[in-house]
């Protein structure tokens, strides 16, 4: 099975069923899967081939959905962009996919003209909300194209999607997603999640993760409704809610946290709910249980990374509980239990099973597992040792087979679900002239997971205040990279090479937290 089937598929099966929904505008599966085949063909119609990418810099909105499709239908895998990026982030990413086309909304129409003159490989601009000069306009683009399924030549180990991911170098790494792997992900959803067709789903979180657009996938796979919308906010998810029946939303832990802050959310109907799904960092036991509380409905927990295309682990609504033992409370904690069709170890450095309850790299094999890293032959062979997708995340298992992350072996901090690679900002910092040396570190925070700190040693006589350093970095860093707070050192703690020992900062601000994440 191909990604352009599940539309094609939709629209024989459940034509004037509710495809997606995007406030008052409604589209069927019938006329999705015609809208999509145009789409698929003005593609084609421009000249491009089977492999070129096609760039999308947007917020959520129906258009996103029937690009992931069309795009898959025309071969020409889709490179969902992060619109919370920096210029030289999205040129890197935009030269480095060799992407041709980029198909962007208006209110992004400056940021794509200041990309214009340094994106070599872009040939062809379309704007998906508005006629403006340079760039062809959507839906005349639909218009005059033909309806008929494409004719392209596709196999299930052809890319999809080429989503990037943060690199560890600081620079972005692109994620080849085939057709078999999301597929794969779509059949575990289903099973796993048991979500019948007549499920709405609600995409919260920006369609460009691979959580959200995986979310849009399964329940499409189903033959699910897809709510569409914008921007988050948590009265647009309460009305969204209630208007729209909605059974099935996702949420990052940050945003059922705010929701459950709304001062007006007793006023909403959300008696609709079946299974809130949550994931991308851990959830508090306090308000989870809260959430559980104010909703009353089954939750979910889902534990993945782009390199799968999410699922790996789930928590089931079981093994949610209000009222249990400490054991209870404690396996609650957990990333759950590995999917039906994926097979997870815990080993050590050598790639061997540690015992259980020993902590050790968690690695995953299964269909669903990315094909490559995008021309980056050896990160992939380092991702993909011994046929194992290596997921830099520490953790454990009990005696069930209960996934417990307990920590990351590389830097990565995660804010509100947003991944973030320190030595991106440390590269930034060490550009300043005050600034000597700089370790940049995850701290704890109520809401968002994490926040990052800025630890920084001052060049001799320098004069230099936090002041001047958080405006240093917002002239170059999206808001969510940026760090909240910075504090001046006069050495930092290192190994016997002189290696900086991140992990002891660290501990000096999750010391009182048991998960080191």
């Amino acid at each position: 099975m191909l990604i352009g089937d599940i539309p094609r598929r939709n629209a024989k099966l459940y034509p004037k069923k509710a495809a997606v929904v995007e406030n008052d505008i409604e589209i069927n599966f019938y006329d999705l899967n015609r809208r999509v085949n145009r789409l698929a063909n003005a593609l084609s119609g421009f000249g491009l081939k089977k492999g070129d990418k096609v760039a999308v810099l947007n917020n959520n909105c129906y258009q996103y959905v029937e690009l992931y499709f069309a795009l898959a239908k025309a071969g020409t895998p889709v490179v969902p962009l992060n619109y919370r990026s920096s210029k030289e982030e999205l040129t890197y990413i935009l030269n480095h996919s060799e992407a041709r086309m980029l198909i962007f909304g208006n209110k992004y129409s400056g940021m794509v003209e200041d990309i214009k003159g340094e994106a070599s490989d872009i040939k062809r601009y379309v704007c998906i909300d508005s006629k403006i000069p340079g760039a062809e306009n959507y839906e005349d683009m639909i218009g005059r194209a033909s309806e008929a399924e494409p004719d392209v030549q596709l196999d299930e180990d052809d890319g999809v999607v080429l989503g990037y991911t943060g690199g560890t170098t600081g620079l972005p790494k692109g994620v080849v997603t085939t057709h078999k792997n999301i597929v794969t992900s779509c059949y575990n959803c289903a099973l796993e999640i048991m979500m019948p067709p007549d499920s709405v789903y609600l995409n919260a979180p920006p369609m460009f993760h691979a959580g959200d657009a995986m979310g849009m996938f399964g329940f499409s796979f189903v033959g699910a409704t897809n709510v569409v919308m914008g921007v988050f906010s948590p009265e647009d998810v309460l009305k969204n809610i209630q208007k729209h029946r909605v059974t099935h939303p996702l949420f990052v832990p940050a945003m059922i946290m705010f929701i459950l802050q709304f001062p007006e959310i007793d006023k909403y109907d959300t008696s609709s709910l079946d299974t809130i799904l949550y994931g991308t960092a851990p959830m508090p036991i306090k308000p989870l249980k809260k959430a559980m509380e104010v909703f009353g409905c089954k939750f979910l927990q889902v534990y993945g990374s782009t390199e799968t295309f999410v699922p790996i682990s789930m928590l089931k609504p079981e093994d949610h509980v209000l009222e249990g033992s400490q054991e209870d409370f404690q396996r609650m904690e957990s990333a759950g239990r590995e999917v039906i069709g994926v097979e997870v170890r815990v080993v050590n450095n050598d790639d061997r099973d540690v015992k259980t309850g020993k902590i050790g790299e968690i690695v995953v094999r299964g269909n669903n597992v990315m094909k490559e890293y995008w021309r980056a032959p050896e990160l992939t062979e380092g991702a993909l040792r011994n046929s194992w997708y290596h997921t830099g995340d520490m953790g454990m298992m009990d005696d069930e087979n209960y996934i417990f992350i307990v920590d990351r072996k590389k830097d990565m901090i995660i804010s509100g679900g947003e991944n973030i690679y320190p030595k991106e900002i440390e590269n930034l910092l060490l550009r300043h002239p005050a600034v000597q040396e700089t370790a940049v570190i995850g701290v704890p925070h109520d809401v968002w997971g994490e926040e990052v700190k800025a630890l920084v040693i001052k060049k001799e006589s320098a004069e230099l205040t936090e002041e001047e350093l958080i405006e240093y970095c917002k002239g170059s860093l999206p808001g969510y990279k940026c760090p909240r707070s910075f504090e001046f050192r006069k050495e930092f703690p290192r190994s016997s090479a002189g290696k900086v020992l991140k992990k002891a900062l660290r501990e000096e601000y999750w010391k009182a937290k048991e998960r080191k994440l």
